[in-house]
């Protein structure tokens, strides 16, 4: 009869909980857009990861997707000796709902990068994207509330 008991329990347990899992709004990232080089990608996708977590909206599969498309503004050389490089990038972040195709929320910002050379100032402004920024933190907070009104 214990063991029975034991194991109503713990099945009622895990029922529970897989069932708090899901009250939560659970987002993955996808691999940014726009993008080409490769050490950029792996930064960007990485600080997206954290800030997501940072939020206790990371996952590793989920029907909700975050979305990175990167485009490169302006790229110049300063006139001062020795010459450095500068880059403007804009990020355009969405997390949308893959089976309705809905956006719950979307943000858009933009980074400069200066370095002494060409691609040291793409990853300078790439570093930008700081898992703790709060135009991040605000928009999986508007993502998450969207999910409790509309989906969940």
């Amino acid at each position: 009869m214990k063991k029975i008991l034991t194991t109503l329990v713990l099945a009622l347990g895990a029922a529970l909980l897989l069932q708090a899992q899901e009250e939560r709004l659970s987002v993955m990232v996808a691999p940014p857009e726009g993008m080409t080089h490769r050490s950029a990608v792996t930064t960007l996708t990485s600080n997206l990861k954290q800030a997501l977590a940072l939020n206790d909206a990371a996952a590793d599969s989920s029907r909700f997707i975050l979305q990175t498309k990167v485009a490169e503004l302006s790229k110049d050389v300063t006139a001062t000796a020795p010459p450095m490089f500068v880059t403007e990038l804009e990020i355009s972040l969405f997390i949308t709902d893959t089976k309705s195709g809905e956006i719950l929320s979307q943000s858009s910002f933009t980074v400069k990068g200066i370095d002494d050379s060409d691609q040291a100032s793409y990853m300078d402004a790439v570093r930008k994207v700081k898992a703790r920024d709060p135009r991040l933190r605000a928009m999986i907070k508007q993502a998450n509330e969207y999910f409790f009104e509309h989906i969940y």
